[in-house]
């Protein structure tokens, strides 16, 4: 939701407008539309949460624990670990690495001990049904209509000699149709183009644009790897995102001046991009116009990932009009006067984007003194405005990123600048406890601007409204972690209330945010950092049949994601039988947690049903999650994502879910025993990687294998190694 923060493109282009336009005017108002739209697909599910639970004083007594030593042999360890009495659970990595959630619990299957099942469970669940459904639309809906629209933009700019726009979509065409040759005239430019993205070595001058563009992009990731149809898929619309048909130039122009590209070619653009405008409302494809399959994939894409950051076809097409009185006529789109006043309007009445993605490798350039200035952000972002014809998306969390780094946050006492964010930073942004005490401690308070960015994160994740937060699956999917991140307090198990549990949900929030950005990685902007210049007395007790996390919110947000999902998907006419059978086995898994966790909260014994679920929780799984009957592809939890590209390392930041790891946790149940129960939770990791070599999940996998990277040094109070 680009809602709360809006920057008028009268700041950033400053001195082409002359009016003060106050923000809360400026709007995507097409997005808008489709904001009310898509949460009308949400229907809140209703949850209890009265906690009230047996209570079990830390530090433990460990001999009360009546299966303490069945627990930790399951886990492969023959004593429990030094720490366990102070924080009431602990967590293992597994004796062998398993990444498939269902062969971890059947691994539990006839030991006769509690199970605990993790919310990184059910979360992962949600990610499964994302990245399938979204493979599967795009394979079957949006790669054909693609294809015909760029077929028809292609042919049309050929026809009227706009060499800059019919090598435009001739670039996604030589991916999406083998049969394509681009015509002589453009030929080399576009051959020269694909070899680039082909390559995917990093930055270099565009040859059809002009400026420079970040080839390294170009690495088909998560799921797109599946097949040659999705990487070709990925390969277009990575194009389409990302280019920009830039809005205003001037000269000198270059990375390190105020403008990116010329005042001729800026012009040049922007008619190209009217032209596209104007042919989408004029070309007819089966009786309708073209800009119907545009807006089918758009609003597709949108009701997934997000609305896009930058300018698109709607806003192009009001500006023109408002204009020119008319609808766009090609006649007066390359008069100067038309141009200056296009760009007045854009700039009163359309917000600017938010998140600089690394167009034109922009450098910052230090005062007469040697100092930044934090305001030079918004400089970024004006060299970069204009016009993307499937702009990637607007990401809360991206927007996070790009401002907790330079030029935004300046340098700390000792001088160093902070070029590369962390997912500690969206955490803390969502007023995460544990990431929070982890960046005061590790000292990146100390960062000029930081605390001041940080209060500014979070005021704006505090006024999203409920109606902002299911705008999209992207925003339900947030909205879940930051129910998640909550703290737990009196009436919550004992090591739910400690540190070290704050740190561990820490993990499982980020590792699910992991897996949100691998499954949006073609869709989501990604940000950039800019170069810089230079019980006694009864019978033997008996265990349960295991413990849910009680989070009861959690299991009722994300039964209310996969129903908005699944009226979403019924509304564009993309579903089917299996699909609905799916999401009912999914739906009725997560119903059946949520009641287990109420009642545990509120101090009940399991019942019969719930402990019959909870021994036949595997089968359960595999169930909701196995997508044709095949209960390996598909379903590891083993993903990566590369998030946020520093251009002056030339490193991009991957946040990653590894393994499963094995969690043991103590609590005291309704009839005052203590017992342990043991289940998989997620696993996160997170490093730089250099820009040529963006990681897919195949290359993560067997870096997991052979030398796994070191765990954040902040799981180190809760995992036994």
């Amino acid at each position: 939701m680009k809602k709360v923060i809006l920057i008028s493109l009268c700041t950033l282009l400053a001195g082409s407008c002359s009016a003060d336009i106050p923000t809360e005017n400026l709007s995507f108002p097409e997005e808008e539309a489709m904001v009310e739209s898509f949460s009308r697909f949400y229907t809140p599910v209703e949850y209890t949460s009265n906690p009230g639970m047996e209570q079990l004083n830390l530090p433990l007594a460990t001999e009360d624990i009546i299966n303490l030593m069945d627990v930790l042999l399951i886990a492969g360890q023959s004593n429990p670990p030094d720490f366990l009495d102070e924080t009431g659970f602990a967590v293992f990595p597994m004796p062998r690495p398993v990444d498939n959630p269902v062969h971890a619990f059947e691994h539990l299957d006839g030991r006769d001990q509690p199970i605990f099942v993790s919310s990184g469970i059910p979360l992962h669940m949600l990610h499964i049904f994302f990245d399938q459904i979204l493979q599967e639309v795009e394979t079957e809906h949006l790669s054909p209509d693609l294809l015909i629209i760029c077929r028809k933009l292609y042919q049309s700019n050929l026809n009227r000699n706009n060499t800059l726009n019919a090598a435009f979509f001739a670039v996604p065409l030589a991916f999406l149709d083998d049969d394509f040759t681009p015509h002589s005239s453009i030929a080399n430019k576009v051959c020269n183009e694909i070899s680039l993205m082909r390559a995917h070595e990093g930055f270099g001058f565009s040859p059809i644009f002009g400026y420079r563009e970040d080839y390294s992009q170009y690495v088909p990731r998560g799921h797109y790897t599946a097949s040659e149809e999705l990487e070709n898929y990925f390969m277009a619309m990575m194009y389409m995102g990302r280019i920009t048909f830039i809005l205003t130039g001037g000269n000198p122009c270059g990375p390190d001046e105020r403008f990116l590209v010329s005042a001729e070619a800026a012009q040049e653009m922007t008619e190209a991009a009217l032209l596209i405008v104007s042919d989408l409302n004029t070309i007819n494809v089966d009786g309708a116009p073209l800009k119907n399959k545009w807006q089918r994939i758009y609003e597709i894409t949108a009701f997934f990932a997000g609305f896009a950051d930058d300018l698109s076809a709607s806003q192009y097409q009001a500006a023109a009009e408002a204009v020119s009185g008319e609808s766009i006529n090609p006649v007066t789109l390359n008069e100067q006067s038309f141009y200056d006043d296009f760009k007045v309007f854009v700039a009163e009445n359309f917000a600017g984007p938010a998140i600089y993605s690394g167009t034109g490798a922009s450098i910052v350039m230090p005062d007469s003194s040697g100092e930044f200035d934090p305001a030079d952000f918004q400089t970024l972002l004006s060299k970069t405005t204009g016009f993307r014809f499937f702009g990637q998306r607007y990401a809360p969390d991206s927007e996070m990123l790009g401002k907790f780094v330079f030029p935004n946050i300046t340098g700390n006492p000792r001088g160093e600048q902070r070029f590369m964010p962390s997912g500690l930073d969206v955490a803390a942004s969502f007023r995460c406890e544990a990431a929070l005490q982890i960046i005061e401690e590790d000292g990146t308070m100390l960062y000029g601007g930081y605390e001041e960015t940080l209060d500014s994160m979070q005021t704006m994740v505090d006024d999203y409204s409920e109606e902002d937060w299911h705008a999209t699956l992207y925003m339900c999917w947030l909205h879940s972690l930051r129910l998640l991140a909550a703290s737990r307090g009196a009436g919550y198990p004992n090591f739910m209330q400690t540190d070290a549990w704050n740190r561990c949900t820490l993990s499982t929030f980020l590792a699910s945010w992991a897996m949100l950005r691998h499954d949006t990685i073609l869709y989501a902007k990604q940000s950039y950092t800019a170069l810089a210049g230079c019980a006694p007395g009864m019978e033997e007790p008996v265990p349960s049949a295991g413990f849910v996390e009680p989070v009861p919110e959690v299991y009722a947000e994300l039964r209310a994601t996969l129903q908005m999902a699944r009226r979403g998907l019924e509304y564009y006419d993309i579903s089917n039988d299996n699909l609905s059978s799916r999401f009912e086995n999914a739906e009725s898994l997560l119903e059946t947690l949520q009641s287990i966790a109420e009642r545990e909260l509120a101090g009940e014994m399991l019942t019969e049903r719930d402990a019959d679920f909870l021994k036949g929780f595997a089968g359960y799984l595999e169930g909701a999650i196995a997508w044709g009957a095949i209960t390996t592809k598909g379903l590891e939890t083993s993903l990566i994502a590369d998030v946020h590209t520093d251009q002056n390392s030339s490193s991009v930041l991957e946040v990653a879910s590894g393994n499963l790891d094995n969690c043991m946790v103590i609590y005291r149940r309704a009839d005052g025993v203590v017992e342990a129960a043991i289940g998989p939770v997620l696993s996160y990791y997170q490093f730089n990687q250099p820009v040529h070599n963006r990681l897919t999940d195949e290359a993560w996998r067997d870096i997991l294998a052979t030398d796994p990277p070191a765990r954040p040094d902040w799981t180190g109070s809760y995992i036994s190694e």
